[in-house]
């Protein structure tokens, strides 16, 4: 979008308008304000569904309003032989944490008063899908980051006041202020040196990092089958891998002895869509995603509490919500002028074990920065 104003009202319905007011003023062609402001309210209202609904969000996510959580590390050890007299040691969790950014974003809209009685209703649609099209970006963005960058995320403008910390996934202890050292699962044990990010040097996909890849996750108990996320100019690469099967192409009649894979290869409207599967993980190319990057993990359903990610908003919200109203930082006698959109989120890591982060263009780790 492009910043200033659009010269010679497009609206949500603040409180205090008078509706049947609004209906009898109209732009050139016919369209009313009211007709405006409930175009926009309509698009807001579509954009949270679909943040909170898409498939891939939901696999990724848990939504909460919680700004800390607690989890278990690593321990070891197992239950003591029963003597007649003697009595057991007793052994207690142990438990770290880490707080959830929560960050304020906006997007302004603004049409001088003029304008409102000349424009027609084409012109404010754009400036409407484009208010649209930045909340989805911003969404999107945000996420990526915080699945690619392996260090802490801190600071009073995070709402982690002055000492909190939002770390990543499982990383050596170098690399994070919150040490973790996952919990040990079927007879092996984890140290806080445990790593999660890794670098391939080489510049394409392998078959082996999507063994490693799967390897990673099992061994914390995150079972087969997972999902995987690269972006468009790494697809060609996978699809000459050995063991990769592609989803069915559109005209193709597949003979009895061709296996196609049977996740469904349809884009959604972003763009985005499953390609096939290698190793029991489904691979979804996602705009984006920077070239070399992927990342792996075990989704456990639609916002449950065990997938990779936490999503906090607002006290009391349970949902992602852009709404909009006039923004309160200006003034003048065309409120009209200035209207913007806000939504509050923040993207942290719930469980650190489940999701494997690869950057295969060096043998050492580089955070990825999503478009």
């Amino acid at each position: 979008m492009t910043a200033g104003f659009r010269d010679t009202t497009l609206l949500t319905l603040p409180t205090g308008w008078d509706a049947t007011e609004l209906q009898k003023l109209t732009l050139r062609d016919g369209y009313t304000y009211a007709q405006v402001a409930g175009d926009l309210n309509a698009a807001l209202s579509a954009i949270n569904g679909e943040i909170m609904n898409d498939p891939l969000w939901a696999s990724l996510c848990y939504w909460t309003d919680m700004p800390t959580f607690e989890y278990r590390m690593g321990n070891s050890g197992a239950a003591e032989r029963h003597t007649e007299y003697g009595q057991p040691t007793p052994y207690r969790g142990v438990l770290d944490g880490h707080m959830l950014p929560l960050e304020e974003w906006e997007a302004g809209l603004g049409w001088t008063k003029d304008y409102l009685r000349k424009g027609n209703r084409e012109q404010i649609g754009a400036d409407v899908q484009e208010v649209v099209r930045k909340v989805r970006d911003r969404f999107r963005q945000t996420t990526l980051t915080r699945l690619l960058k392996r260090g802490d995320d801190s600071g009073v403008a995070l709402n982690l006041g002055s000492a909190g910390l939002s770390p990543g996934f499982a990383t050596t202890a170098a690399s994070t202020g919150v040490d973790f050292t996952p919990p040990s699962m079927g007879g092996t044990s984890f140290a806080n040196t445990h790593e999660h990010y890794v670098g391939i040097s080489g510049g394409a996909w392998t078959l082996a990092a999507f063994q490693d890849m799967k390897s990673e996750l099992r061994e914390h108990g995150h079972e087969p089958p997972y999902d995987f996320i690269t972006g468009p100019s790494d697809e060609a690469a996978i699809r000459l891998l050995t063991g990769f099967v592609a989803t069915p192409q559109w005209g193709v009649n597949y003979a009895s002895t061709v296996s196609v894979a049977t996740v469904d290869g349809m884009a959604d409207g972003n763009g985005n869509y499953m390609m096939g599967v290698i190793e029991d993980i489904r691979i979804r190319i996602m705009r984006g995603v920077p070239q070399y990057y992927g990342f792996a993990w075990k989704s456990y359903g639609a916002r449950s509490q065990r997938n990779p990610l936490r999503v906090r908003l607002e006290d009391g919200e349970n949902a992602f919500r852009a709404y909009a109203e006039l923004d309160p930082r200006q003034g003048g006698s065309w409120p009209l002028a200035y209207l913007v959109t806000r939504f509050n989120f923040g993207v942290g890591v719930g469980d650190r074990t489940n999701g494997t982060p690869r950057y295969n263009n060096n043998a050492t780790w580089a955070d990825g920065t999503p478009t």
